[in-house]
């Protein structure tokens, strides 16, 4: 776990996101339910929020794209269900779950800095993402 993994996220990633017209919204750093060390920097645009989180109980550093009235609470917890992984939205190989599952370990642990792989994630997916999570808030137009 990063020492001040704010301050990292301020650095790494949100220069990208604010090409994107992100603001820093807010930090949440401290402990999650079961007292493991949860921080999640909190971002917001003028349509959609991202989270960037980095978790001791899923042992991972992500991020996740939400509508603007998702609650700031970190995403695999939240009960709203409005926070995704970016890549929920990328069209997926043809590969068996587990040759992706794979893949996509070697590609996060290909980067020194987690927060480099947050940062190639936004970059690649963060449009699809973006233009899949509105559609979802759309109200289906009649014929």
């Amino acid at each position: 776990m990063s020492d001040d993994f704010p301050s990292d996220v301020r650095l790494v990633v949100e220069p990208i996101l604010s090409e994107r017209g992100f603001v820093l919204d807010e930090i949440q750093d401290g402990t999650d339910d079961g007292g493991r060390l949860l921080s999640v920097v909190y971002f917001r645009s003028a349509d959609c929020k991202i989270q960037i989180y980095e978790s001791a109980r899923e042992g991972e550093t992500n991020c996740m794209i939400a509508p603007l009235d998702a609650p700031n609470e970190f995403g695999l917890r939240s009960t709203s269900k409005k926070w995704q992984f970016l890549t929920r939205f990328v069209k997926r190989s043809d590969l068996p779950l587990e040759g992706r599952l794979k893949m996509a370990r070697q590609e996060y642990e290909s980067y020194d800095n987690p927060l480099e792989w947050v940062k190639a994630c936004i970059e690649a997916h963060f449009d699809t993402a973006h233009d899949a999570m509105l559609n979802m808030q759309r109200p289906p137009q009649s014929a």
